[in-house]
């Protein structure tokens, strides 16, 4: 833990300057290289931070499919003249209480609970549980959900009014905390479905402009009420549902509302009874979710500031806190004017939950496991390794655990299976004592940004009465980090270090080797691209209508193609102040506005002009963006309607880029020493959140294809179009400000 005076400690990273370092290869020269020692512990002095109370390790049994609620369908609706017919679900929103270690009182919460779920008898009540409304639909069949919004009007967290699409709407009418809007992420579905920030509602029926779902899927909802409709015609794959709502989606993902949604298919079933993948979850397979989310816990002594008291709902010991002063440690010298609650750059936590329990166990049996792994967090990057127990809950460096065998990501399979070891990252530190990875040589072994999911198969034959710990090494912020961010291991407590332990079962009786084997790490299966659709680069030259398959596709960076009709766009990652000398990231184009800035907002009164859309791309098209990230950080930047190919990553000239005169397009100046990369082995399919790292530009292609829907979709009354967005999924960065419209027509 990181502790100060009292037992007070910071559970977020420092909001850093705006001056911060954009740290390259050329300066890493003279830096040491180092690791984390497990142990030691940083101090800081701020009178609002608070540390998580004490818990022990390993207590608690792993929460699987269960224990965490999962949805059944209530009856089925269908649309005149059409033959399809959606599974519909209802799914109330709530504020509920959940117990989240043994050692902690039960913990205020907000969240989703499905009125009939898997175990539980017809008539008979759904007991809440965090992560609880997991969704298993079948591709091709669609699911239509009624949720339910029954939120007090308090929020259990502080809210900042001082942002934007808070406080007070454009004609002065209060904005609501309990407003929310449920986004399937990594869903293909009508822009009325998406979940977009505008598309709130709250309890009583007020709503944002982009609100009109239920005038087309249920013209008769409650208030309280607001209709989705999901085709799933997409493969088989983990997304997962979580708020979207404007101003808010940080506080309500942290609060409790996410949980995820499997889509099914005929290859993926194949792959089950054929080829050695663990039977599905829904069926007592040995599929686990792992759902990670960093917290912090009050420790039942909350600072008394009377400036700056916490203003959560929810107080005393085990409810969640969140940071909401902004750098008081630097006095006046960043953000004289902040609000007393403000947003802050990042939030990080100090105590790792696992699908809902802080710091669990799983106990295993010596067989083959399928892992959907989704980070879940906030703003922490992981680097998820697996080591022996070293007999005091800390792992043995020098014994790896069983590698993982990664088979997808957001998109579905890949096409050939990637063995990654255990290993920690390659990091290097800097004089204040920051850690730091080069995003061209991490080192690391499954590198997972907040957003993105793998799918993994870990195999514990042979390894019967082991226990391993799930270790995470990576700097907060990403690749750039700070040491008040990390929470090393302290007498086997609280930390973002170990997360959990696996416990796998003796071999006596031995249990036989699970049959077939073709998804061994000494054997792993090729072909699983026949379940996905084929790449948009990588055409043979000699015949450009032949796709290759993704089969035959290489980490070799892919030339932009060249073919007819495709529109390439050049955008960019930025930083900078807001009003309030706060931290604000944005998205841009490459123009600047002003000198040395590119960044847009999302969506700004004082800036309407600027608040319009750019990305506005025609139904079918196929484009190339070129994305320049001139900040220190690494974003997970996801796109909604569209998944991504990676072509390359290069390292640019940031500092000429920004040079460039004000209304004159900025064309990025490589370092012809340094050549593009392509996308990474466990990248070599289809990807909606793709990590973006400093100080390099990083081109995808993608196809904007609207989805087919058995009913009329209006356009949106804000924007005309068919609306969407693309941000970063960092939660913080997303809604201060970096996010833009993403207008389909």
């Amino acid at each position: 833990m990181i502790s100060g005076p009292g037992g007070l400690s910071l559970a977020k990273a420092v909001p850093r300057r705006s001056a911060r370092p954009l740290l390259l290869s050329a300066v890493a020269l003279f830096l040491v290289s180092a690791q984390p020692v497990l142990g030691q512990a940083t101090v800081s002095n701020l009178p609002t931070w608070q540390s998580s109370p004490v818990l022990t390790k390993f207590l608690e049994e792993l929460r699987a499919p269960g224990k965490i609620t999962v949805a059944l369908p209530d009856g089925t609706r269908t649309f005149a003249g059409s033959t399809k017919v959606a599974d519909h679900y209802t799914i109330d929103i709530n504020e509920f209480k959940d117990v989240l270690h043994p050692q902690l009182p039960a913990t205020t919460l907000w969240g989703y609970n499905p009125t009939l779920a898997l175990g539980v008898g017809a008539g008979a009540p759904v007991v809440q549980s965090h992560l609880g409304g997991i969704i298993i639909a079948q591709r091709g069949k669609p699911t239509q959900i009624t949720f339910r919004n029954n939120l007090p009007d308090k929020h259990i967290l502080p809210v900042d009014t001082s942002i934007q699409g808070t406080g007070v709407d454009l004609t002065g009418k209060p904005i609501t905390e309990n407003r929310t809007s449920t986004h399937l992420h990594g869903g293909l579905v009508p822009w009325i479905s998406d979940g977009g920030p505008f598309a709130f509602w709250d309890r009583t029926g007020n709503k944002g402009i982009s609100m009109v779902s239920n005038g087309v899927l249920n013209p008769t909802a409650a208030p309280n009420e607001a209709e989705y409709y999901y085709p799933n015609d997409q493969s088989a794959r983990l997304m997962w549902y979580h708020d979207h709502a404007m101003g808010i989606t940080r506080l309500n993902a942290y609060a409790g509302m996410a949980t995820a949604y499997i889509i099914r298919d005929k290859f993926e079933a194949l792959l089950v009874k054929y080829f050695g993948l663990p039977g599905f979850v829904e069926n007592g397979g040995r599929e686990l979710p792992l759902v990670f989310q960093d917290k912090v816990f009050q420790n039942g002594n909350l600072p008394t500031n009377p400036d700056r008291p916490f203003p959560g709902a929810a107080q005393g010991l085990g409810n969640l806190w969140y940071p909401y002063d902004y750098e008081e440690k630097w006095g006046n010298l960043d953000a004289p004017t902040a609000p007393l609650v403000s947003v802050v750059p990042e939030a990080f936590g100090d105590t790792m939950l696992v699908n809902g329990t802080a710091f669990p166990k799983a106990t295993v049996d010596p067989r083959r496991y399928r892992f959907r792994v989704l980070d879940a967090c906030n703003a922490r990057v992981l680097n998820l390794q697996l080591y022996e127990d070293n007999g005091s809950g800390l792992p043995d460096f020098t014994k790896p655990g069983p590698s993982w065998i990664v088979i997808g990501t957001e998109g579905g399979f890949l096409a050939r299976p990637v063995v990654v070891p255990s290993a920690r990252l390659n990091t290097l530190t800097d004089p204040a004592g920051g850690r730091f990875v080069l995003p061209e040589a991490p080192g690391g072994s499954l590198i997972i940004s907040p957003g993105e999911r793998f799918d993994v198969v870990v195999d514990f034959n042979g390894k019967g009465g082991k226990k391993y710990i799930l270790f995470n090494d990576a700097p907060g912020p990403y690749p750039n980090g700070s040491p008040d961010n990390d929470y090393p291991n302290a007498l086997g407590i609280g930390d973002t270090s170990v997360l959990m332990r696996f416990e796998v079962k003796a071999d006596s009786p031995a249990i036989a080797a699970d049959t077939p084997s073709l998804l061994r790490a000494t054997t792993p299966l090729a072909g699983l691209d026949l379940g996905i659709d084929p790449p948009l680069a990588g055409r043979l030259p000699s015949t450009p209508s032949f796709f290759l398959s993704w089969l035959t596709a290489s980490t070799a960076p892919l030339p932009i193609p060249t073919r007819p009709g495709i529109t390439v766009r050049q955008l960019t990652l930025n930083e900078g102040e807001d009003g309030n000398k706060r931290l604000i990231q944005m998205l841009g184009t490459n123009i600047a506005t002003k000198p040395g800035e590119f960044g847009r907002p999302y969506f700004d009164p004082a800036d309407l002009a600027g608040s319009v859309a750019t990305e506005t791309p025609t139904n079918g098209a196929t484009e190339v963006w070129q994305i320049a990230n001139l900040t220190a950080d690494t974003h997970p930047i996801h796109f909604h309607l569209s998944n991504a190919q990676i072509l390359s990553r290069r390292p640019f000239d940031t500092n000429a880029y920004m040079l460039t005169p004000v209304g004159q397009p900025a064309v990025p100046v490589y370092f012809p020493t340094i050549p593009a990369r392509g996308p990474e082995a466990t990248e070599l399919g289809w990807k909606e959140t793709v990590k973006m790292h400093p100080g390099e530009v990083t081109t995808v292609i993608m196809r904007f294809t609207l989805p087919k829907v058995p009913f009329t979709v209006p356009v949106s009354p804000r924007t005309g179009g068919h609306e969407y967005v693309w941000h970063c999924h960092i939660l913080e960065h997303e809604e201060h400000d970096m996010m833009r419209t993403l207008v389909v027509k």
